[in-house]
């Protein structure tokens, strides 16, 4: 479903980039160092990447990315309601490598302090008057549950430690974080690390931000916290087949409560369906008549859930 509009928001800080390649990815240089771009000027060299959904004016758009590594990922993030819209990224045998593992987080150094646990911090790049804190968590009865899988992004320190932030993060039960919702994760994680060298997956995950004629209410009602919680969480998959020039699109939608269901397959969608559900128009930059066609399709037998099936 095409719109033909991308918003972005405020100046960035300086910061230099290599120009997109065909695979979408940022050329690496020397260092692996990380790094986050935001708005009109830096932002835009990474607006046409496939991953990309159109921005709501006048959210903010922001970028993580390492010098060595390309994009780890990108988001859009709502100001007002201090809460991200969604966060997109993509996996290929080029960045689904390990590097690095969560459990090397204890007695790790990293961007000028030691850790002794997950390097969960606020993203400094997001104004504080707008930003999500670790206060805002603490007591709050819910999990800090990752968007871009902290799994799905093993292949450096940098890069891993960039899903921390809590841009990165949205708030969700532990019964659904540690249950159901990572088994969306490990099915994904799944497709990204059994990719062919010609074959990307571009992702987009979020959870529901606006209304919508299909979720009038997108947040649950939780009087005891200032976090955003949202009632329902999704996931969109593009596969690209660069051999074959083809792609596929399936969505996943779930409601935030606690489950434990394995039958992830069960609750694949169309991109068009999830489209009408959250508000967001999903792949825009792909040419009209490959986004109209893939994205109308929910075809399960194109994809290989392992034992999260019937």
């Amino acid at each position: 479903m095409k719109l033909k509009y991308l918003s972005y928001i405020l100046l960035a800080a300086t910061s230099v980039f290599c120009a997109c390649g065909e695979d979408d990815e940022i050329k690496p240089v020397t260092l692996d160092m990380p790094h986050s771009v935001i708005g009109v000027r830096d932002a835009m060299p990474y607006a046409g990447r496939k991953e990309i959904p159109a921005i709501k004016d006048p959210n903010m758009f922001i970028v993580h990315y390492t010098d060595m590594n390309g994009v780890t990922y990108a988001i859009e993030w709502d100001k007002d309601q201090k809460t991200q819209r969604w966060a997109a990224y993509t996996m290929n045998n080029r960045n689904n490598t390990k590097g690095w593992a969560r459990n090397n987080w204890a007695g790790a150094e990293w961007k000028g302090r030691m850790w002794y646990s997950d390097p969960f911090q606020e993203d400094s790049i997001i104004p504080s008057q707008y930003r999500t804190t670790l206060d805002d968590y603490k007591g709050s009865g819910y999990d800090r549950g990752h968007i871009v899988n902290s799994n799905d992004r093993l292949i450096s320190q940098n890069a891993n430690g960039q899903t921390y932030y809590l841009s990165n993060i949205q708030p969700q039960m532990n019964k659904f974080n540690a249950q159901i919702w990572l088994n969306f994760e490990n099915v994904v994680h799944n497709w990204g690390t059994s990719l062919r060298s010609d074959e990307t997956l571009y992702i987009v995950k979020g959870g529901t931000t606006q209304k919508t004629a299909k979720v009038p209410q997108p947040f649950l009602v939780d009087t005891k916290v200032s976090l955003k919680v949202p009632k329902y969480f999704f996931m969109a998959i593009l596969k690209y087949n660069s051999t074959q020039q083809t792609y596929q699109a399936i969505a996943l939608w779930v409601e935030h409560k606690a489950s434990n269901d394995t039958n992830v397959q069960s609750y694949a969608i169309s991109v068009d369906e999830l489209e009408e559900k959250t508000g967001i128009n999903f792949f825009i930059n792909l040419s009209d008549d490959v986004e109209d066609k893939v994205e109308a399709v929910c075809n399960v037998k194109n994809w290989n859930w392992g034992k999260y099936t019937n």
